[in-house]
């Protein structure tokens, strides 16, 4: 991946996981019946990277990202999995 690429996906991921933003994403999830909020918190994180890393790929190159862009996206996130858990956690005040 283009480093101005990971860059951006790395700001993304960054603006993500703060304790304000996931404190919001605690609060929306009290509107779904869900078997753990943990896993909701995290689901939508990612959700938010792919999206992110879609848009900026269109912003940066105007195209869709290709698959191998997608993949490290991914890697991203896999790797920072223990952090991402860890400020939800303190979020959820664990």
């Amino acid at each position: 991946m283009e480093s101005k690429f990971r860059g951006f996906v790395e700001k993304e991921l960054d603006s993500m996981v703060s304790l304000d933003a996931i404190e919001k994403i605690v609060a929306y999830s009290k509107n779904f019946p869900l078997h753990t909020v943990e896993d909701f918190c995290f689901g939508a994180i990612v959700g938010f990277i792919l999206t992110a890393a879609v848009a900026g790929a269109k912003m940066m190159y105007g195209r869709d990202p290709t698959d191998k862009e997608m993949m490290e996206a991914m890697n991203i996130v896999d790797r920072r999995t223990m952090e991402i858990r860890g400020v939800i956690k303190l979020a959820m005040g664990k």
